[in-house]
Formats: structure tokens, C-alpha cells, sequence
């Protein structure tokens, strides 16, 4: 059945973007996995491959990123409905919200899923380096 509200549409999108940032986050934890199983040196003198080091800084920002996202999405959709909510005393007005109130959050949303595949093409061809050799 096709969909017949706009609603409806922006419900997939909701979907499809906590998706990709659930799905983002666990990946770059999984590249902090990865770093850590090629470290050098012995247990206590712990060393990570030159080659690593900047796949390593580009996963750790891309979770700070994605705190950014969440951070920033929280504090404005929550004066949002404050306003809204002292405004109109009712939690059944139908509103619209300003959609440059979404811009920040798209910025973090894109650079942390950016910052992700950049790692992991690092690491990839760490991989293909170290084992193709």
C-alpha cells in the first residue's frame, strides 16, 4: 500500500536516521575493537601502528559527534515544547516547527557518519597493507 501522508514519510525518515546513528555508533566502537586487537608492544607498554592512529582519532570523533547530535537535539526540542506548551496550554495543537531548528543537527549527523566511513577506509587499507603484503 502506498503511503498517503506526509506523516507518514517523515515517520521513515525518523526510522531510517536512528537506524543509521545505532548502526554508526556500534561500528565505531567495533573500529575501537579492531585498533585495540593490532596494537604493538606487550600488555603493558601498550602501542597502537602509526597507521592506526589516525583511524583511532576519527572514531573518537565521531562519537563525540553523535553525543553533539543528541545533546543538541535534546535541549532544543525540549525549549521548543516548553514554549509551545506555556504558549498554547495544550499538548494538541497541531504546529510546525522551524526547519532550520534542524540544521545543527543534521551537520553532526553527517560529519559523524563521514568521520566513520573515513576510519574505516583507513583501516581498510591498513588491512589490505598489512595483510597482502
Amino acid at each position: 500500500m502506498a503511503k498517503s501522508k506526509l506523516s507518514e514519510f517523515k515517520e521513515d525518515y525518523y526510522h531510517f536516521t536512528g537506524k543509521l546513528s545505532d548502526i554508526n555508533r556500534q561500528i565505531a566502537f567495533a573500529g575501537i575493537a579492531l585498533i585495540w586487537v593490532f596494537k604493538k608492544g606487550k600488555e603493558l607498554d601498550f602501542q597502537i601502528d602509526d597507521e592506526l592512529i589516525l583511524p583511532a582519532i576519527l572514531i573518537v570523533s565521531a562519537l563525540a559527534f553523535d553525543i553533539f547530535q543528541y545533546i543538541y537535539q535534546s535541549i532544543t526540542w525540549s525549549i521548543f515544547y516548553t514554549i509551545k506548551n506555556r504558549k498554547y496550554k495544550t499538548e494538541d495543537k497541531k504546529l510546525e516547527s522551524p526547519e532550520y531548528l534542524n540544521y545543527p543537527a543534521w551537520f553532526f549527523f553527517s560529519v559523524k557518519v563521514i568521520l566513520v566511513l573515513v576510519a574505516y577506509w583507513k583501516i581498510f587499507d591498513f588491512l589490505l597493507d598489512k595483510f597482502l603484503k
